[in-house]
């Protein structure tokens, strides 16, 4: 306890130092700026069934289903909480608001705007038993009064993960909103985030149906020269404009980039069910992840009576290139998971040859939205994408590719009160399938392009005033990628997810906010791999239900106390690509507590959070590559955060 009373002391230090600032980190607070229970994230909290990562089983940001302030962005590198508002997960009737929706939902992230006077908001936050700091600093302040505002943020974070490596974490971001009348503004921003000396997870695979034998997940048994350094990069700006009455123009221009400069992967194969494997290094060159990508789009609406018209005109594009690839695998001999054993780096050949995939990618499209104010909307969307890809050998002649297919959407929705909806709709995109994972012989290759569809339906009913429920049903078909039987990750077949989610939030009762989702999936695959019986029928990884519940309770008597808790469900799934094995189902709880006051005349804000109460331990799989890692251990963490 040592260790969090040395945190408390630097955290309250630091809160009585910075005397000059006012109202951004100190309010943040995901349950209570959830609109449901399908994902959201404020600051570094997150809520919901959902993230940018994991939606309907699927992946949005691999997907290309990322935007930031509405508009499309080809995301290749980390872009964190520095310049991230919130972050909502956008699915079912709250996708139905975009002109141009996906399969798998959108991301769509809104960026910190410069405040009309002068903020400066601190964070501090220490953990135990690893013993993780971090320290944020942000700056808000209008430049021009009324015109040119500006806003910049720091982030120092020495950590030690959830698997106890060790890395350091050190961001800079800044944004700049310019309003020369009330007609026109251009918001240019950069972020920068550098992962310096980051010790990699070490990569788990059993020899056979079974889960690897525990061990001190507070130990870290990697080796020390394995690390990482990634340094990335986003830039853009947006403009909006309202050349006319009826008429908005709004585009951007977007720049991400991820440069990986040390690259290690460590595989503990084989794993035995006495915790022996096969121990091995994979070793890569400098890897590069660029993109340029944006979106112009201009929007009419016309009103007329009890109705609205909106049309849009729309043309996004990107040109990514990814260098990958070249690297080389080394054994190192026997070693017990959970077992510290250092091993002497070995020494590498010369790399090989890098892959380069260039892609270059152009969607212009027309989208028209029509709502009958006390009846309901219809939306319909038609998109053309010229899609061109060249891959192959760095420097080397590359084998092109071409698709041009149409792309289109409609939803409706019924609205027979102002409490209660019903909608459907359907959506067909073009979607990228990631990389391919470590241990794949063509580890880092990225996935053709191809065609996707998404049908959905459901309900939104508010229960009573400031309560809200939707339910909803969806079908969701994407082509299959697994390691074939030389071990080649590619298309093995198709991949349908059939199910149903639920979302409860808002505030029954006065001071209590709940947050409750639910999705109930059926993941199957089907093609030759299957009939074969090559792999079984439901995808590994894939949990065939999930839920979870988040409660704040803090009444106004509590004069800015809170108390929360969040309840994590995840139900038995299959561990292995021929389903003969499943790792069991796994539950934790989480719980906190809040407390506002006020720090010379400035709002401040004190969190005490316990991940894992009980110290759980379970196994989860990672689908792609089988891959075991254990769920985190219990952590202790407390954060203030004042803003002057």
């Amino acid at each position: 306890m040592k260790g969090l009373y040395r945190g408390c002391l630097t955290a309250v230090g630091l809160v009585l130092y910075c005397q000059t600032a006012a109202a951004q980190r100190a309010d943040e607070n995901a349950v209570t700026s959830a609109e449901d229970a399908f994902g959201t994230k404020v600051g570094n909290e997150g809520v919901g069934l959902y993230d940018s990562r994991n939606a309907r089983g699927f992946d949005p940001q691999q997907a290309g289903n990322m935007r930031l302030e509405g508009l499309y962005f080809d995301q290749q590198a980390v872009f964190g909480s520095r310049l991230q508002r919130t972050q909502s997960i956008r699915v079912g009737l709250t996708a139905q608001s975009y002109p141009f929706p996906a399969p798998t939902g959108i991301v769509d992230t809104s960026l910190i705007m410069p405040a009309d006077h002068l903020i400066v908001s601190a964070v501090a936050q220490y953990s135990v038993p690893q013993g993780q700091r971090q320290i944020i600093v942000d700056v808000s302040t209008p430049v021009i009064k009324d015109r040119l505002g500006m806003f910049i943020g720091t982030n120092y974070q020495p950590t030690i993960n959830d698997w106890n490596g060790k890395q350091l974490f050190v961001t800079t971001a800044g944004l700049w909103r310019f309003t020369p009348n009330d007609k026109f503004e251009a918001i240019p921003f950069i972020y920068y985030n550098q992962q310096m000396d980051a010790e990699n997870q070490p990569q788990i695979f059993t020899a056979g149906p079974y889960r690897p034998p525990r061990h001190d997940r507070n130990v870290y048994f990697g080796q020390d020269w394995t690390t990482h350094r990634y340094n990335d990069l986003n830039s853009g700006v947006i403009l909006r404009g309202t050349p006319a009455n009826n008429w908005r123009l709004q585009g951007a221009i977007f720049r991400s980039e991820s440069d990986r400069l040390d690259n290690f992967a460590l595989f503990y194969r084989n794993t035995q069910s006495d915790g022996m494997a096969d121990l091995a290094v994979r070793s890569d060159p400098h890897h590069r992840l660029t993109s340029t990508s944006g979106e112009i789009r201009a929007t009419g609406i016309y009103t007329q009576s009890s109705y609205r018209h909106t049309i849009h005109f729309d043309v996004r594009g990107r040109d990514t290139v990814r260098l990958f690839g070249g690297g080389q695998t080394v054994a190192l001999g026997r070693a017990a998971i959970g077992v510290v054993t250092p091993v002497a780096r070995p020494t590498f050949a010369p790399f090989g040859v890098r892959d380069r995939d260039v892609v270059k990618q152009i969607t212009p499209g027309i989208s028209y939205g029509g709502q009958w104010a006390g009846v309901g909307e219809l939306s319909v969307a038609v998109q053309k994408s010229f899609y061109d890809r060249e891959f192959g050998k760095e420097n080397a002649v590359p084998t092109p590719t071409s698709s041009r297919p149409w792309l289109y959407s409609g939803t409706v929705t019924a609205t027979p009160s102002r409490d209660f909806a019903v909608y459907a709709g359907y959506t067909r995109g073009l979607e990228e399938f990631g990389t391919a994972p470590d241990n794949a012989v063509n580890a880092g290759a990225p996935m053709p392009a191809a065609l996707t569809t998404q049908v959905d339906a459901g309900i939104r009913w508010r229960i009573i005033p400031g309560m809200s429920f939707v339910a909803g049903v969806f079908d969701v078909r994407k082509p299959y990628f697994d390691r074939d039987q030389a071990n080649i990750y590619t298309d093995v077949g198709s991949i349908r997810h059939r199910g149903v989610e639920l979302s409860l939030s808002g505030q029954p009762l006065p001071g209590l906010t709940v947050v409750a989702g639910s999705v109930f999936l059926q993941p199957r695959i089907s093609g030759l791999s299957v009939d074969r019986g090559l792999i079984g029928d439901t995808p590994p990884g894939t949990p065939p239900r999930i839920l979870r519940l988040s409660l704040q309770y803090g009444p106004s008597s509590w004069r800015g106390f809170s108390v929360d808790t969040l309840t994590e469900y995840t139900s038995s799934l299959f561990a292995n690509r021929t389903n003969t094995f499943r790792v069991p189902a796994m539950a934790t709880l989480d719980a906190g507590m809040r407390y506002a006051f006020k720090a010379f005349d400035s709002n401040a804000n004190i969190r005490i959070q316990v991940r894992n109460v009980f110290n759980s331990y379970d196994w989860t799989v990672d689908g792609a590559s089988g891959r075991f890692a254990p769920t985190p251990p219990r952590r202790v963490s407390v954060r203030l955060a004042a803003d002057f």
